[in-house]
């Protein structure tokens, strides 16, 4: 292990942002989607997610909007799509609960600002995860384990975690700054780090394999003008924060939250996906 040199790209300033109108004056209005994340509706994925302690406390949901949406709108469009009484009522947050009850599920309420990240979405393939093989974290199919490791609040006991997780450790320099930013990336952490009481997989196959179906789920694809080739067209975003009156986006700082928000400016959807960890829930 090496001393903690590398250092997370600093996130966006939370904004006190005003809510309800873009740059323009109007208003984003959202509309529940019934079916837009077919990977969870299969009984192989469903099995996957309740092993990794995800099934219980994450989200899935997509909605439609009437307006156009540019980048520039971003910070308006967040708040108009937190404050919304459709995803307030499809798309609930963990709420903390008394020392006894636990976590409950609940509308944010009216939120009043905002902090995130902007992510990159430029991949069609898994082909960066093919280093894990390459620099032995995988080896013939199956994650090779470490001695057992304090990461903040996640206690590892492989190399693919410490890749994942771990800026001391030397797996760590198997991705790039630039490959960490991409969404891909992030999906693959999720899945592999799970929830709290998470069931870790031997063989990085399940991984991949659902991190291909539902990195599939959240962004859109069209073919480039002039080469024909095809590319990520949806806008993708990492919440980290958002703040409303009847509480906060987690109900407690933990390594197992998460939130993303992927914009289709051309079918003008947004893939919603969130998990939040509360010991008691």
């Amino acid at each position: 292990r090496r001393p903690n040199g590398k250092m997370a790209t600093a996130a966006m300033a939370i904004g006190e942002l005003s809510a309800g109108t873009d740059a323009s004056g109007s208003s984003f209005t959202f509309h529940a989607l019934e079916t837009a994340f077919p990977s969870l509706q299969t009984v192989p994925m469903r099995d996957r997610l309740v092993k990794w302690n995800l099934q219980p406390t994450m989200v899935a949901k997509a909605f439609r909007f009437d307006q156009a949406f540019k980048p520039q709108q971003l910070d308006a469009f967040l708040l108009d799509f937190f404050n919304d009484p459709e995803v307030q009522e499809h798309a609930p947050v963990a709420l903390p609960g008394s020392g006894t009850s636990g976590a409950s599920w609940g509308p944010l309420g009216k939120a009043t600002a905002v902090k995130k990240e902007c992510l990159a979405a430029t991949l069609l393939r898994l082909d960066m995860f093919d280093q894990l093989e390459a620099t032995g974290i995988v080896r013939s199919g199956n994650i090779s384990g470490c001695l057992d490791a304090q990461v903040g609040e996640v206690l590892v006991s492989d190399r693919l975690r410490l890749a994942l997780l771990d800026e001391a450790a030397e797996e760590y320099d198997a991705f790039s700054t630039a490959q960490r930013r991409e969404l891909l990336f992030h999906v693959m952490r999720r899945l592999a780090v799970g929830g709290g009481l998470n069931q870790w997989d031997d063989a990085i196959e399940p991984y991949l394999s659902a991190c291909k179906a539902l990195y599939k789920d959240l962004v859109a694809v069209q073919k480039e003008a002039s080469t024909g080739k095809l590319q990520v067209r949806s806008l993708c975003y990492e919440v980290t924060e958002a703040v409303g009156d009847t509480g906060a986006l987690f109900p407690r700082a933990s390594p197992h939250n998460f939130c993303y928000v992927c914009v289709d400016p051309v079918q003008r959807q947004v893939k919603y996906w969130y998990a939040a960890w509360f010991p008691m829930m």
